[in-house]
């Protein structure tokens, strides 16, 4: 494959989302066999929170990394299909890049695969260079919800890491066009996908960035979703299409996925642009297969390039237990009760400074403060202590204490005088090591988008012993010719109610909504999708102004200004509400790391209208 020749269009396998997870087996061998231009996979995710950042752990165990990467050498041996990784090992630090460029060299010795030319590229940032740019202002939030960084900020960061654009992957390809395989650091996700098809002539950067922010997900954007995706790029549109013969593609399942995980759908910023899909298109090839074109590319003026850093620190020590409460006298009075304990906890604990999170699942423990339905009293409720303290032993102390308490603490009217906690686990107290936090989530202006991120390259000798047969399990070949394949997809299942049925001539948002998520976008931000099914139903919940920055503001209860965005996207029908987040992702007193248990009173919006 030479990068020299303009090729008619590309064909990329991504087998799943996230490295280490694993995927089909038969699928992956036979869409390699029918033939594909290049496999890429993204490896990480702010989306499990800081502790990976903060303690330098892989996002996965390393035997499941070891299984995915083994896979994929072998699939180098014998196809000659290059490979590409961004954000290796979860966080993309080097320590985790060298670690997947080990077990890549391991699994070429032990298995005899060919001389492999395996690239490593680092994205580890110095401290020193981000307090020089501090200090030169030029270093901004990423997002109204984030904080201005500070000295102590960076100080505290265990390590900073960087999203590399498509560059280092670029160069690393010209300077070693004989490649196998590149495995980088922390990496925008589209990056790897983006820089291939430049390598190949590719240079609709808005095509390049729209596929790859698709597929980097694998095939998330189909229904339902499933893992392995193939996007076959031109140079001017792209198509996808999933390999499990389940799911397919529709134009607002593939529109839809834009809006997934980000502030807005309309605008996605990256390392040195931002991907403009005001104008895309999505159009149904056949049963399962999008063919996606019109999205743009807005490139930084010259000399100011942009990246994101990525940071993370320890604060503190934590211990949990875990249990439940289920007499109705107690749960009547639950919020008082737990403030006694509270008060009984600190009159008992001197000497050093703690804190002490009761989470009441069944309660609020899922939403905290934006739960706005705090009036009804559960049938049981399941609790999560949470102590954090200087040291170990003395989170251990205040959790101890804690559960003490939970288990004998008195409450009027109490008939059960033996106890009151009900806890699964023994010992109730579970050390949980160090606390982290993100400390750094911020924009690094005028960088190198190529000098910031060292590449190196690996020989690795093998002994081209392995002669093993391509996988063969008999069945037809997904992919291949884009054909469309039956799609076995039940029904989706009615919906029900936790409460009660909507007034005549009104209707629930989940009676008529297709989607109604929440998730992350970024640790500092929480963002709200919902979909329609038809244009009717979407432009009549349009029309009706139900959904607004009001409504949201009011739903979730949170300031007016904390609303950071709130539109409709025609593209998806959709509409895309997107707040500041109560607490940072992960950190001290969370509830919903993911941020996908959020949705729920959107499910009960009343509506003026009723369902067809």
């Amino acid at each position: 494959m030479s990068p020299g020749k303009t090729k008619h269009e590309l064909r990329i396998f991504t087998p799943l989302g996230q490295l280490g997870q694993g995927w089909s087996e038969q699928i992956f061998w036979d869409t390699i066999d029918v033939g594909v231009d290049a496999i890429i996979i993204d490896g990480g995710s702010t989306d499990s929170g800081p502790g990976r950042l903060a303690l330098g752990k892989p996002n996965v165990p390393r035997d499941r990394l070891a299984k995915d990467l083994g896979m994929l050498a072998q699939a180098c041996h014998m196809y000659h299909v290059p490979v590409l990784i961004g954000s290796a090992g979860g966080d993309g630090e080097g320590a985790l890049v060298d670690m997947c460029v080990d077990i890549i060299r391991e699994a070429i010795t032990a298995n005899g695969y060919r001389p492999l030319k395996v690239i490593s590229i680092y994205s580890d940032i110095s401290k020193d260079l981000v307090r020089q740019k501090l200090k030169n202002n030029l270093i901004t939030p990423c997002g109204a919800a984030v904080p201005e960084l500070t000295e102590d900020d960076i100080s505290a960061s265990t390590r900073i890491v960087a999203q590399m654009g498509l560059e280092p992957y670029l160069q690393a390809m010209q300077s070693n066009p004989g490649f196998d395989m590149i495995i980088g650091g922390r990496a925008f996700d589209p990056s790897p996908y983006a820089a291939f098809c430049l390598y190949h002539g590719f240079e609709d950067m808005g095509v390049n960035y729209a596929m790859g922010k698709i597929m980097e997900c694998g095939a998330v954007c189909a229904q339902p979703k499933s893992r392995e995706a193939l996007a076959v790029v031109r140079h001017s549109d792209f198509d996808i299409v999933p390999l499990d013969p389940k799911s397919r593609c529709t134009p607002v399942s593939v529109a839809a996925h834009f809006l997934y995980e980000k502030t807005r759908p309309d605008m996605i910023h990256g390392p040195g642009g931002a991907l403009n899909l005001n104008d895309t298109s999505y159009e149904q090839v056949d049963d399962r297969t999008v063919r996606v074109r019109g999205a743009r590319f807005e490139p930084e003026p010259e000399g100011e390039y942009t990246v994101k850093l990525e940071g993370a620190r320890v604060n503190g020590y934590q211990t949990i237990f875990l249990g439940a409460l289920r007499d109705p006298i107690l749960l009547s009075q639950l919020d008082s009760w737990v403030a006694s304990i509270e008060a009984v906890v600190k009159e008992h604990t001197s000497g050093f400074t703690y804190d002490l999170k009761i989470h009441k699942y069944g309660v609020n423990g899922v939403m905290g403060s934006l739960e706005p339905d705090t009036s009804t009293v559960p049938k049981e409720v399941f609790i999560a202590g949470q102590a954090r303290a200087p040291t170990q032993h003395q989170a251990n102390q205040v959790a101890s204490t804690a559960k003490f308490c939970f288990t004998h603490a008195p409450y009027t009217g109490q008939l059960a005088t033996a106890g009151n906690f009900a806890w699964p686990f023994t010992p109730c107290e579970i050390p949980m090591g160090p606390l982290s936090e993100f400390c750094v989530y911020h924009i690094m202006h005028k960088v190198d988008p190529v000098g910031l991120f060292p590449i190196k390259v690996h020989d690795f000798h093998g002994d081209n012993s392995f002669n093993a047969q391509p996988y063969t399990a008999g069945v037809a070949k997904p992919g291949a010719g884009l054909k469309p394949i039956a799609c076995n997809a039940t029904d989706a299942p009615k919906k029900y109610y936790l409460t009660l049925e909507p007034k005549e001539g009104t209707c629930y948002l989940a009676d008529i909504a297709s989607v109604v998520r929440s998730k992350n976008a970024g640790p500092y931000e929480l963002t709200f999708d919902v979909m329609f099914e038809d244009q009717e139903t979407y432009n009549k919940v349009k029309e009706a102004e139900i959904l607004t920055r009001e409504t949201i503001a009011r739903l979730y209860r949170v300031a007016d200004e904390d609303v950071i965005a709130s539109l409709y996207w025609d593209p998806a029908m959709a509409y895309k509400a997107t707040i500041k987040r109560p607490w940072v992702s992960g950190g001290y007193g969370e509830t919903d790391t993911h941020g996908s248990q959020q949705h729920a009173p959107l499910l009960y919006l009343v509506l003026p209208f009723g369902r067809k």
